[in-house]
């Protein structure tokens, strides 16, 4: 019997598609074939990425990925997952489910080193540890006792950009965070391993220079089912599922500003509620065994939290009773909610109102609310009807919150980090067959936030999908939005490429290797005069740069020919053009070096072209006794708030 077997079957039963299940199987084998060959001999390392999407199945490729590799000869499986209980609990638990013939090792079982150190030795193993610098020493320590360095390891870091990465870089002195050098001496114990990381979230790991230990050699995407609701279906341009309301109402909210705080309710929480009450009860009444489930993060201290609970139970105290009352306010209120869900759901539109607010006056009563923060030791498991959950950082990365109809959210750093927003997007799911009643409440800036970084995901998806190889990673931000923490990235290391902004090579080759591709551009701008400009495809406009030859020995560092074609190609596709512009100048008397952000215009010769797309200058140098003819380029992004970063 295979473990691949084992574990397919159990994601066939979970999942019921066997087109999906044949789509995880297949992306397993991707990763397969980048990894190190466990039974090959000697001493090999690498390292590779499983890039999904927010709450979408990763933990399906993760676990056929495991069992593949123990199939291929990995005796040791590490899985490294958040030190966050809920979270360890939900992964060691769906290890012990997709691994049956594998011995699963959970982290209260390192202390017995003998123990531990005789299954180890005894056959295939999976270990399930946090990325907790006491764990993983313990864990490390374990290893050394046993001397079995000779044993392949695959090694799985779920949320890899989290705690894995050197908190400490910035300072530049070679100092590392505690859990990062854990990870590293981990990875260097073994002499094969493959290191895996696993991720919605890459940019930090993107934004590694190039060849880092932790920036991945390989790039394997992970696909969601059809099922999936995400980035598209709520910040797309045809959404329907967000509600906005004023920043203001967080700050009513909030125990911090407020000396004696009140129990005023602000309008759209008792929007979101009502909302999410008719959504809730009509599956109720559709399945008797429907729990649903309602999201409040819009704070990290636990003082709002408590303060938010209350407010919550003032909700459901005062809903029963005037329920009970007839109250017509409250019935206004509710009608109000139940016909915005009639407008994009069938079943709710179909359903007698009155029926559900019967239903609901006898359900309320059952309301479930939940404090789910560092100070509880609460789940999130949905058991009533009902299930209002309030909480902070304990919400976010990794936790599955199941029947999750409405999240009210109002997260609101001042300049937000991208791959930190896009981790509390706990709406996105499996939830298809309820998109009619999804709802996200937020405030208008946040959905501008979470609009910017759908964009960034689309555009990072979809340049890793064309390019596999790892030579550039650009990932497109925009406003004030920073890709990720500037913690973990080194200092200068970051190349930036931004809206209305120039850029050049500091020099150009003029020696004989340049004649053949002079020729080449020659013959590719024939047709355009001098001064003048033709509109060109994006791919023309792609090769034209990479026919051209900078002088390295000169260069900044910020011109950098793969990454100009890159970033110009990701924002055509972000913009939907499909050309630009190509302005063409001949026996230009171009000699000194130049700053790369400086450009090569002289006058009013940056208007000659129109602003609304990328433009390409082509400047051709003169020829003299010394040099033979060059193309010179420069590339104009059109205005706007917006770049690229990579890692130089």
């Amino acid at each position: 019997m295979r473990h691949r077997d084992q574990t397919l079957g159990l994601l066939q039963k979970q999942i019921g598609n066997a087109e999906e299940v044949k789509d995880i199987s297949e992306t397993a084998d991707e990763v397969a074939s980048n990894w190190v060959n466990p039974l090959s001999g000697g001493t090999e390392e690498t390292n590779g990425l499983i890039y999904g999407l927010i709450q979408s199945g990763k933990t399906g490729v993760l676990t056929v990925t495991g069992a593949i590799g123990a199939d291929e000869g990995y005796r040791t499986i590490i899985i490294l997952t958040s030190d966050n209980d809920p979270l360890y609990e939900q992964t060691l638990g769906r290890a012990r489910e997709a691994f049956p013939g594998i011995d699963i090792i959970g982290k209260k079982e390192f202390k017995d080193v003998d123990e531990f150190l005789g299954r180890i030795k005894g056959g295939t193993c999976a270990i399930v540890a946090t990325k907790n610098g006491s764990v993983l020493n313990t864990l490390i320590e374990n290893f050394k006792k046993g001397r079995v360095r000779g044993l392949s390891c695959l090694i799985i870091d779920d949320e890899a950009d989290q705690a894995s990465l050197n908190t400490k870089t910035a300072r530049a002195d070679g100092t590392r965070s505690a859990i990062n050098n854990r990870i590293i001496e981990l990875r260097g114990f073994f002499e094969k391993n493959t290191y895996l990381q696993v991720t919605a979230t890459p940019q930090a790991l993107f934004l590694q220079t190039p060849g880092h230990d932790f920036r991945p050699k390989f790039t394997v995407l992970s696909h969601p089912g059809s099922a999936y609701v995400g980035g598209d279906d709520f910040f797309g341009d045809e959404s329907n599922l967000v509600r906005e309301f004023d920043l203001e109402d967080i700050i009513t909210m909030t125990a911090g500003p407020q000396p004696t705080p009140t129990l005023e309710i602000p309008r759209s929480l008792l929007e979101a509620l009502d909302t999410f009450m008719i959504g809730a009860t009509f599956k109720r009444t559709q399945e008797a065994d429907q729990n649903c489930a309602f999201l409040c993060h819009v704070s990290t201290r636990t003082a709002d939290h408590k303060h938010i609970v209350d407010l919550m139970r003032k909700y459901k105290t005062d809903l029963t009773n005037e329920l009970k009352s007839k109250n017509p306010t409250v019935l206004v209120r509710l009608k109000e909610a139940y016909d915005d869900l009639a407008s994009t759901h069938e079943g709710v539109r179909g359903t007698n109102f009155d029926r559900l607010i019967e239903a609901i006056e006898f359900y309320s009563p059952g309301i479930t609310i939940k404090l789910v923060n560092g100070e509880t030791d609460e789940d999130v498991a949905v058991k009533s009807p009902y299930n209002l959950f309030v909480g902070g950082n304990k919400l976010g990365r990794g936790v599955t919150i199941k029947n999750l109809l409405v999240s009210y959210y109002g997260r609101n750093p001042k300049r937000p980090q991208a791959d930190t927003v896009l981790q509390h997007a706990r709406m996105y799911g499996y939830r298809r067959k309820d998109i009619g009643l999804l709802r996200l409440f937020l405030p208008r800036e946040l959905h501008l936030v979470f609009q910017a970084i759908n964009k960034m995901e689309r555009g990072l998806r979809d340049l890793i999908a064309k390019n596999p190889s790892e030579e550039f990673r650009g990932v497109y931000v925009e406003s004030t939005l920073s890709p990720t923490r500037g913690n973990v990235l080194a200092p200068g290391a970051i190349g930036v490429y931004s809206g209305g902004s120039n850029y050049n090579p500091a020099q150009i080759m003029r020696d004989e290797s340049v004649k053949a591709s002079t020729e080449k551009i020659d013959k590719k701008l024939a047709k355009v005069k001098d001064k003048d400009y033709a509109e060109i495809s994006i791919e023309d406009m792609q090769e034209l740069i990479s026919l051209t030859k900078p002088d390295q020995s000169q260069s900044e560092h910020i011109w950098n020919p793969m990454a100009v074609a890159e970033s110009l190609a990701q924002f055509a596709k972000l913009q939907g053009h499909k050309t630009g512009y190509v302005w063409v100048d001949r026996d230009r008397h171009l000699e000194a070096k130049r700053r790369e952000t400086a450009g090569l215009l002289s006058g009013g010769e940056y208007t000659n072209v129109p602003l609304d797309k990328i433009a390409l200058y082509f400047f051709r140098t003169s020829v003299n006794r010394q040099n033979n003819a060059a193309w010179w380029p420069q590339i104009r992004f059109p205005d706007g708030r917006y770049a690229f970063a990579f890692a130089l």
